[in-house]
């Protein structure tokens, strides 16, 4: 019986042993899966005055979600860029210092593209809702008569009868109003324009 020599063994174990980690580790010429689409959003302070928080939020959701600012704020000319967005429509809102909100809809981010977003302070209207229904009001919902979606619920708390909600920060434009009821169907009001530095009144009876 022939036997191999003491070196050449080892040197057989070796290179089987090489080659069962390179199997284990992903060798064999298998390739990585590609990363998840993502996009990303840069928002420019173009306003006078200090930006307090901004909210960024898909379209679709109930709620504004975390202040993507905190615990920082952001001074006149400076921006903050969010990265690893998923692809989608979003709606950004911004709350300056001196209590206004700017808010845009349906802002489209796209895979491998920044998109600029400009928010400011002036140049805006408002928009007040007054209950007069007999019911309780759980949701408003504003939006650019052009989107598809509704977006979030500007009702932070119920609005009773009697009571006003004022929504300031809206970008001139036409839009449609939703309020929804603690029961019944809701109300919808349609094609009304906001106009710069003006409340827009919305009875709801």
């Amino acid at each position: 019986m022939a036997f191999l020599p003491k070196w050449r063994t080892l040197g057989l174990l070796a290179s089987a042993l090489l080659i069962a980690l390179a199997l284990a580790c992903g060798g064999g010429g298998s390739n990585p899966p590609p990363p998840p689409p993502e996009g990303s959003l840069r928002v420019h302070n173009d306003g006078n005055l200090t930006m307090w928080t901004l909210y960024v939020t898909p379209s679709t959701s109930s709620s504004w979600g975390v202040d993507q600012l905190a615990p920082s704020v952001l001074i006149p000319g400076d921006s903050l860029t969010l990265t690893r967005l998923s692809p989608n429509t979003y709606d950004v809102q911004a709350r300056f210092s001196d209590g206004s909100l700017d808010k845009v809809f349906d802002v489209p981010i796209q895979d491998g593209v920044t998109t600029v977003l400009g928010m400011m302070n002036t140049g805006n209207g408002a928009v007040s809702v007054f209950n007069n229904s007999g019911f309780t009001i759980n949701g408003i919902y504003l939006t650019l008569s052009s989107a598809s979606t509704w977006g979030p619920n500007q009702a932070d708390l119920p609005l009773y009868t009697g009571q006003t909600l004022t929504l300031t920060g809206v970008s001139p434009g036409t839009y449609d109003l939703r309020v929804t009821f603690s029961s019944g169907s809701p109300t919808d009001y349609r094609g009304f324009s906001v106009t710069s530095g003006v409340v827009t009144p919305i009875q709801v009876n």
